[in-house]
């Protein structure tokens, strides 16, 4: 039965071997970029200890047994060093380099003399007995039993109950793998100690290597599953030590106990200079601040200096049955926070100033969240508001948007209370009452997250300028009447809204003669006042329009052809008198032509080419002849 179960375990072993260095072999490779890399040791040393048993179990070979107990003593006793180093690592950093020098020197020496045990037997003996070569137990000897047995379980245990007795220090969510990690390692260990020291079961059956063989499963687990090397659990005492703000801890009578190494940089000192003294002594506030602290908790800003100002926080400190334990506190240099707020002050004081004096006006909306219809209301409004929307119904703050009709309400809430987005900035233009009077204003509404803002431009002046250039353009600057395209505007809409009129087109018959004989200034003399003679003639409805040189033309909407006949006589008779220019009298008569809508067509242009060939018609007539018989002479220019 023994030999079956021989033959069976050695391969096992073999592969629990295999697979704890391979295992270690993946960690290590891993864990360098980690602050644990301790555990991949540990993991090599577990395949170093089973491979050990793998060669010295159940062999009468005296170089295998050698090579197996060499590999098993080297392995159990740097096994507990790699573990304090774990544990080390999960708690208050690694330890120094001369603890781990002068914690290595059992385990060298152990391996050194396994190594040489054939020369002083002080590890190991073989004994010859009636049923062959066996060697002897470990407790058979010296060395295991007074040197590295105490070494060996004793610093895995300190290192397993230091660690178990840190895990309220660490962070919770590194607690549960901890706790494994502890679990794991207990088993093996637990196992060793009752076959070994407590004699239960045959002392030489590799009950430790088979606990190996049997949590191969829970170290894949932790190491692939939960990849445990791949952190390093701090301590509350590193946190501290790491954390930026100074934190000094005081006892109940405000002596320090603790301080980080922030706060000795704050205090000028070091930790132990500052044990047992009261804190802040030439410091009136900061003392009167811990006096008055107590068990609450209070939070004040002083100035220390004249150029740093520091956030002093105290927090107390109680005992689990509520017993007063002292105090913590924190200090935060804010002096640029400060400066930051004071300027934000500042700016927000120049911004409202700005606001409140600007000649625009600036409205807030926001949305009234108690009206079911999602309405929004005016939250602010400034001084330069009210003029423009006249409000003479009291303060604009607190009154509905759609109140406020000035600003054309309803395109302001359909386009801020659509659910397509965030809505875009929008502008437009509306005329309104300023200041009394006719004006025009620019409405700019912006988002501003859930509200929206608008601001109100005065752009009454600049339309002026507008229509003013724009009529700048429509008129000839010699006679003041409209150009040939202010004209074709004019009285193209005039034509379009009336359902008969008649269109004018005339010119001066001796205008030429004129311009040689007395100049260019005075030709352009007599046009104004030729044009001036026109206008007079005209009603506020009638179009007159220069169309270039001494052409000129009239639309005379709504009028019959009596009317009409009427009006031309009246022109041609006006436009005869004698001018007086530059003290001189000039005689210049004129000539008509007259279309008739509908008669002769609806279109501007058509009217005017057929009245023009009228006054063309009638140029034949001598002055004198239209002057005896006026009548018949407008009826002549009247075309067929």
């Amino acid at each position: 039965m023994l030999d079956a179960l021989e033959t069976v375990l050695r391969p096992l072993f073999a592969l629990t071997s295999l697979f704890y260095l391979a295992l270690a072999i993946r960690v290590t490779r891993s864990s360098p970029q980690y602050a644990n890399s301790a555990i991949g040791y540990m993991l090599g040393l577990v395949g170093v200890l089973v491979a050990g048993t793998v060669f010295s179990y159940a062999t009468t070979d005296p170089n295998f047994y050698g090579i197996g107990r060499t590999l098993s003593y080297f392995a159990s006793g740097f096994m507990p060093v790699a573990f304090y180093f774990v544990y080390r690592e999960y708690t208050v950093g690694p330890p120094s380099v001369l603890v781990v020098a002068v914690l290595c020197l059992v385990p060298i020496a152990t391996t050194l003399l396994a190594i040489t045990n054939p020369m002083h037997h002080i590890i190991w003996s073989m004994v010859e007995t009636g049923s062959g070569t066996r060697f002897t137990d470990l407790t058979d000897h010296y060395w295991f039993n007074r040197v590295h047995a105490p070494f060996m379980y004793g610093l895995f245990l300190y290192s397993v109950v230091a660690l178990a007795g840190r895990l309220p220090t660490m962070a919770p969510a590194h607690r549960k793998t901890i706790l494994l990690l502890i679990v794991f390692a207990m088993v093996p260990f637990m196992v060793s100690v009752t076959n070994t020291v407590l004699g239960f079961g045959p002392a030489d059956f590799p009950f430790s290597t088979l606990s190996f063989m049997v949590l191969m499963p829970a170290y894949w687990y932790l190491s692939m599953t939960l990849r445990f090397y791949e952190f390093s659990p701090l301590a509350y005492q590193t946190l501290f030590n790491h954390v930026s703000d100074p934190i000094i801890v005081l006892d109940s009578t405000e002596a320090i106990v603790c301080v980080n190494e922030r706060g000795q940089e704050f205090l000028g000192r070091t930790e132990q200079e500052l044990l047992g003294r009261k804190l802040w002594e030439d410091f009136p506030k900061a003392r009167e601040l811990l006096r008055k602290a107590g068990s609450l908790e209070l939070t004040q800003t002083l100035r220390m200096d004249d150029s740093r100002v520091y956030e002093l926080s105290v927090r107390p400190l109680t005992g689990p049955k509520g017993q007063d334990l002292g105090m913590v506190v924190i200090c935060r240099d804010v002096t640029q926070r400060r400066q930051a707020l004071d300027q934000l002050a500042d700016n927000e004081h120049l911004i409202r100033t700005l606001i409140e004096n600007s000649s625009n006006g600036i409205l807030r909306f926001s949305q009234d969240i108690g009206d079911a219809g999602g309405r929004f209301r005016c939250v602010f409004a400034n001084k330069a508001a009210e003029s423009f929307i006249g409000n003479a119904s009291g303060a604009l703050v607190g009154r509905p948007l759609l109140e406020l009709s000035q600003l054309d309400p309803q395109q302001l809430a359909e386009h801020f209370s659509s659910a397509k987005g965030k809505p875009r900035p929008v502008s437009y233009e509306l005329s309104t009452v300023i200041n009394d009077g006719e004006g025009w204003m620019r409405v700019v509404a912006e988002p501003i997250g859930e509200d929206f803002s608008v601001t109100l431009v005065d752009i009454t002046d600049r339309k002026r300028d507008e229509d003013k250039m724009l009529a700048d353009a429509l008129l000839d600057p010699l006679t003041g009447t409209l150009n040939r395209r202010g004209f074709e505007q004019e009285a193209g809409k005039a034509l379009r809204a009336s359902e008969c009129g008649a269109v004018l087109y005339l010119d001066l018959d001796q205008f030429k003669g004129v311009n040689d004989k007395f100049g260019h200034p005075a030709g352009d003399a007599l046009l104004k006042a030729f044009g001036h003679r026109l206008g007079y003639c005209l009603r506020p409805e009638d179009v007159l329009g220069r169309l270039g040189g001494d052409e000129f033309a009239i639309v005379l909407p709504d009028v019959s052809v009596d009317d009409a006949k009427h009006v031309a006589e009246r022109l041609v008779k006006t436009a005869s008198e004698a001018y007086i220019i530059k003290g001189q009298e000039i005689n210049c008569t004129a000539s008509v032509g007259i279309a008739l809508m509908p008669k002769h067509g609806e279109d501007l242009w058509h009217l005017m080419s057929v009245a023009d060939a009228a006054m063309y018609k009638v140029k034949n007539i001598s002055s004198q002849e239209a002057a005896n018989d006026r009548s018949a002479y407008i009826d002549a220019a009247i075309a067929t």
